[in-house]
């Protein structure tokens, strides 16, 4: 006898088929997945997959039945109580930013997707959770690269102004809370413009080049170096109050190493510098620190010296340094 059901009538899957098949794709799907209970303050972990406990370091043993703040592995906060408010509300929510408690306390990042369902008058939420680490760990590299290029000086790799001015008030404050001595080395170049003129701005590019290296290896690595103009340096050390009165002779010494002759394709250039140079004092401002040490600078450039430094106002001896006017021509 004909029932009057048709074949469009018959569901294609068997609703207990249909049940296992979508237990089976629960358990075994590479995202994480969680269906608990649903009241905010004490929803329990009805049922995880097995990608849930890989992702945050527990053993279903030891959450079965328990609350979800209470085993590590929800944070309790006002942004989880926001998102029961949108189950509550919506009966679901898209794509929230939540930082879930791995096991060792290890915070990752992740993508939470949820829908309330309601079973036999019993409601649940059904969680998927997407791991964002590494996206997250790739945009901050990609951040922290910007923000390097943004600080560094293309041609020098050095530092830059921008950066510069930065250290120079995070150094001038630091100072002012600590028994040790800040000095800043003001170094602007003399004979560069010959170089240039003469040997072209690609050789002006490399005695720059050279000039970096030579100050990154006469200085320590903890000294603050940075070029903050076309031919201008700056040198920033953070001194210990015993080795203060060193600085002249190591100052003296380091421009022997970094100003001496360079060859450029078989000619030797002789590109100096006045080099102004001062301590960090009570009153300073990082404005007038470095004001100072510019100023120092340009009594320097009054010498018409290849090298001349003048350290906390005194003009210093150079040592066996070629003078400026016997080497004013060697660049040709």
């Amino acid at each position: 006898m004909n029932s009057g059901r048709t074949m469009e009538d018959e569901d294609i899957l068997p609703p207990a088929v249909l049940a296992s098949m979508l237990m089976r794709m629960f358990e075994f799907a590479p995202i994480a997945m969680a269906i608990t209970t649903s009241d905010t303050k004490t929803s329990s972990y009805a049922k995880v997959n097995d990608a849930y406990l890989k992702l945050t370091g527990l053993k279903w043993e030891n959450i079965r039945g328990k609350k979800l703040t209470s085993e590590g592995a929800a944070i309790d906060n006002p942004a989880r109580d926001r998102r029961h408010r949108l189950l509550a509300e919506e009966g679901a929510y898209e794509l929230e930013e939540v930082d879930i408690a791995y096991a060792d306390g290890t915070i990752i990042p992740t993508l939470i997707s949820a829908q309330r369902t309601v079973v036999d008058g019993v409601s649940f939420d059904v969680e998927v959770i997407v791991d964002v680490s590494a996206r997250v760990r790739q945009q901050r590299e990609i951040e922290n690269a910007l923000k390097t290029s943004a600080r560094t000086d293309a041609l020098s790799g050095l530092p830059n102004r921008a950066c510069f001015d930065e250290v120079v008030a995070d150094s001038v404050a630091r100072s002012m809370l600590n028994d040790r001595k800040l000095a800043l080395a003001f170094i602007d170049l003399n004979g560069f413009k010959a170089v240039n003129d003469t040997l072209g701005h690609a050789a002006g590019d490399e005695v720059l080049r050279t000039i970096a290296s030579r100050l990154r290896e006469s200085f320590r690595a903890t000294d603050f170096i940075a070029r903050i103009g076309g031919d201008e340096f700056v040198v920033l050390l953070d001194i210990d109050l015993k080795l203060a009165g060193d600085l002249q002779q190591n100052l003296q010494d380091a421009m022997e190493r970094v100003f001496k002759p360079i060859a450029l394709d078989g000619r030797l250039t002789y590109t100096g510098a006045a080099v102004g140079v001062t301590f960090l004092r009570p009153d300073d401002t990082p404005a007038t620190f470095v004001r100072r040490a510019d100023e120092y600078m340009y009594i320097a450039k009054t010498t018409e010296q290849r090298v001349a430094v003048v350290c906390f106002g005194q003009i210093m001896e150079t040592g066996a340094l070629p003078s400026r006017r016997t080497r004013r021509n060697e660049t040709a």
